[in-house]
């Protein structure tokens, strides 16, 4: 696993040590910041709910993003992520946290932070959860007007294309994965 673009690009992050992490790939990971590239130009806040290894939290700070969250209930994901964040100093430009991911946007609401990106990627076991987990969001109201919520599930679990002011603008299939992109409808 490595960083695929920004200050960082080429770093080689801690590998996975746990068969319940399942890291998004670094073509896939690319693929996303790639087609995310100009809206990171002026992003502040990203967010990694089920952070994992923290790489895409990490690839988001390696682009320019000023600060990111990561968020995971898994000890062993967290030391990675920390040992991940230490290895590319962006630690000062982070914040880890032992929460799920509906207690981590509590948590973001609580500290009235509004975030630019919310990546979601949470075991593929869990995707109805997932649908859930954009009624949070909204409710939350964390997301920036111009914010971005970037999904990633088996290819199987079927999102709604509008949930809410929430809208799926575009969907990208990457072998048995898919990622969805989620943004606030504009009148």
């Amino acid at each position: 696993m490595r960083i695929i673009g920004g200050e960082k690009r080429g770093s080689k992050l801690m590998p996975v040590s746990s068969g319940g992490i399942r890291p998004t790939a670094d073509k896939i990971r690319g693929a996303i910041f790639n087609s995310l590239q100009f809206e990171l130009r002026d992003a502040k806040v990203f967010v990694d709910l089920f952070a994992g290894t923290g790489a895409m939290g990490i690839e988001a700070l390696s682009r320019g993003v000023e600060k990111a969250y990561f968020f995971d209930v898994a000890e062993s994901s967290l030391q990675i992520v920390k040992k991940n964040l230490a290895k590319v100093a962006y630690l000062d430009r982070s914040e880890v946290y032992k929460k799920s991911a509906e207690d981590g946007l509590a948590f973001l609401k609580k500290g009235q932070i509004k975030v630019d990106f919310i990546f979601i990627d949470p075991p593929y076991i869990q995707g109805d959860s997932i649908k859930h987990l954009l009624e949070v969001i909204e409710s939350k109201e964390i997301l920036t007007n111009s914010g971005k919520i970037v999904i990633e599930t088996e290819k199987s679990v079927i999102m709604p294309l509008e949930k809410n002011t929430l809208v799926c603008y575009k969907k990208k299939t990457y072998g048995n994965t898919l990622v969805h992109f989620y943004s606030k409808e504009t009148s």
